[in-house]
Order: C-alpha cells, then sequence, then structure tokens
C-alpha cells in the first residue's frame, strides 16, 4: 500500500505542475497599460547624477517615441534599437525625441 500511494502522489504532483506551467487559471490577469497610469511612473536617468521625474516628462512637450528595452544585451532588443535609430535624423527635423527606458 505504501508505494502505491507514493506513485500516486507523484502522478498527481506531475498532473499539478503540468496544469500550473502551462495555464495561467491561477495568476493574477494583467492590466493594460492605461496612460494615466503610464504617465504617473517615476524614471531615473543614468547619468553621473541621477536624476528622478515622472516618465509623462518624456511627451508632454512634442510627444516622443520611446522604446520599452526588456533586456539590454538581447541581440533582437539590439536589432530593435538600431533599426529605431536608424529614424533619428527624421524624428530630430520634426522635433520628436527618441528615448529608450530600461527596467
Amino acid at each position: 500500500m505504501g508505494m502505491w500511494s507514493i506513485g500516486v502522489g507523484a502522478v498527481g504532483a506531475a498532473a499539478v505542475a503540468l496544469l500550473l506551467a502551462n495555464t495561467d487559471m491561477f495568476l493574477s490577469k494583467p492590466r493594460k497599460a492605461a496612460l494615466e497610469y503610464l504617465e504617473d511612473i517615476d524614471l531615473k536617468t543614468l547619468e553621473k547624477e541621477p536624476r528622478t521625474f515622472k516618465a509623462k516628462e518624456l511627451w508632454e512637450k512634442n510627444g516622443a517615441v520611446i522604446m520599452a528595452v526588456r533586456r539590454p544585451g538581447c541581440f533582437l532588443c539590439r536589432a530593435e534599437a538600431a533599426d529605431l535609430m536608424s529614424l533619428k535624423p527624421k524624428l530630430d527635423e520634426l522635433g520628436v525625441p527618441l528615448y529608450a527606458v530600461v527596467k
């Protein structure tokens, strides 16, 4: 009886692990990033003397193109950033700043 119950327990644990790994049933649902939420986020510069400010300062004057960088070392993120940098001369002509935000 002891080996049988260990086997059932192992199968049950594996079933629960598969359920948790492949579904979002028990996770909280993500909220959509509304402008009111985004503009109130605190950002900090990466300069020698960091400055903290609200995100809305980035687009308050002329709008802005903002890239959210998830992993700065990722080659896909770098390729996307290079593509956006190719637009920089045109954006500068229009007076629209280009920013990258890294967590």
